[in-house]
């Protein structure tokens, strides 16, 4: 074999091998491979700021308050009797045929939401049965305390109709209204009356009935 077929031959086999080793070279360098590089982070957060004003998400309050006219002006009476609702002064000497009349008013507070509010029927309240099932009475909203003492209620709303037991309620199909923050006041007339055809099995009785007004918050609707 000559010189020079012997050179070619040799030199084949190193050829392949440079070959090789190229291939294993890509393969490290992460061709055809996943390579993980750094990169840059960053973050980002949000919290609930309620209005916008910075204030946090915050629930609402309620708050209905009375007035019964004794001095102290609109506040919570909120367990039982409540706040002594003043009637007239014949009050405690009724005979058979005589009204009494007590005002009061009712308020939302002046952060609250509105309300919607019904009369319970009275309860007896240490009142002696007999005269509590005997006497009547109704109540009105809309009737001042200047005009709850004149027996003449056409400017407001009958809330009970007259002539009803004790024990009667309101009608909650037409409850009172208070709009929210304090911007509406509702008057109340209480009105009690001896019917005519009393027993003489009442005389010398008394009662002190305690009547439970239920308040529910109405939401405001939204825009």
């Amino acid at each position: 074999m000559s010189e020079e077929l012997q050179q070619s031959v040799h030199q084949r086999p190193r050829r392949k091998g440079k070959v090789r080793a190229v291939l294993a070279g890509c393969a490290v360098l992460g061709i055809g491979a996943t390579v993980t590089l750094a990169a840059w982070t960053d973050t980002e957060w949000v919290y609930g700021a309620g209005n916008g004003d910075g204030d946090p998400i915050s629930t609402s309050t309620f708050e209905v308050q009375q007035n019964v006219f004794d001095g102290v002006g609109f506040t919570d009476r909120e367990t039982a009797p409540g706040g002594a609702l003043v009637f007239s002064p014949t009050a405690t000497a009724l005979t058979p045929g005589d009204t009494v009349t007590a005002p009061m008013q009712l308020q939302t507070t002046a952060t609250s939401e509105a309300a919607s509010i019904t009369l319970a029927g009275a309860v007896l309240n240490g009142s002696e049965q007999p005269l509590f099932d005997t006497v009547t009475y109704g109540a009105y909203t809309g009737v001042s305390q200047a005009d709850c003492d004149a027996q003449d209620f056409a400017a407001g709303d009958v809330l009970v109709p007259e002539g009803s037991a004790l024990t009667v309620g309101s009608d909650p199909a037409t409850p009172i209204v208070l709009a929210a923050n304090a911007a509406d006041t509702s008057d109340i007339c209480f009105v009690i009356t001896l019917p005519d055809d009393a027993p003489d099995t009442v005389q010398g009785q008394g009662i002190a009935p305690a009547w439970l007004f239920n308040a529910d918050s109405v939401a405001p609707l939204l825009p």
